[in-house]
């Protein structure tokens, strides 16, 4: 079923944690998720993706490098009263099985200094390296049917995108114009 955003879940913003935001949004209104799916959040922050997805009846782990987000995420779980596995790791480092959804909103934004919260949106010299890291790892935790959500931009470096892409056949889902990008979402499946 396509996720729609649900008002009645409550999401309490947290220091040092991303915010749902646009992207988060659009992501979420862009997944087909069903019941009893095991669905992994990568990259959870707030877990507001993951919520919404635990709702609809998935079997959800969310996953997060930043430990103040695997500690916002468990509190919104238990605020909202869902049952999700919750774990701090690097990408995939410390994660085990096999999935049939992921959802990544990706550090994205080209040459930002890592620090704390800049973690959320630092994706390297062109954008791309995190999610080429991710895309690298995925196939290997997707299951036979397995789809992948991941959120683009436009501020991202094309070419390096289009060569992290090329393994998947790629839908692209919604789009939303920014002030000084476009986002959007495509839906990835192993060839």
């Amino acid at each position: 079923m396509n996720l729609k955003i649900d008002a009645s879940i409550i999401v309490s913003e947290c220091d040092q944690v991303y915010p749902p935001r646009e992207d988060s949004y659009l992501l979420l209104r862009s997944m087909d998720v069903h019941p009893r799916e095991r669905m992994l959040d990568m990259g959870c922050g707030s877990g507001i993706v993951g919520l919404h997805c635990s709702k609809a009846g998935a079997l959800v782990t969310a996953v997060d490098i930043n430990p103040k987000a695997v500690d916002c995420t468990s509190a919104n779980a238990l605020l909202n009263k869902q049952e999700m596995k919750v774990i701090h790791s690097d990408l995939f480092l410390d994660v085990e099985g096999r999935f049939d959804v992921m959802a990544f909103n990706p550090p994205y934004v080209p040459d930002v200094i890592e620090g704390d919260i800049q973690r959320s949106w630092a994706g390297g010299e062109d954008g791309v390296r995190v999610l080429e890291r991710f895309l690298k790892e995925a196939p290997k935790h997707l299951s036979d049917r397995g789809r992948i959500y991941v959120l683009l931009s436009t501020t991202m470096d094309d070419a390096a995108l289009q060569c992290v892409l090329s393994q998947f056949v790629r839908d692209r889902m919604l789009s939303q114009r920014l002030f000084f990008e476009e986002i959007w979402v495509e839906s990835l499946r192993l060839r």
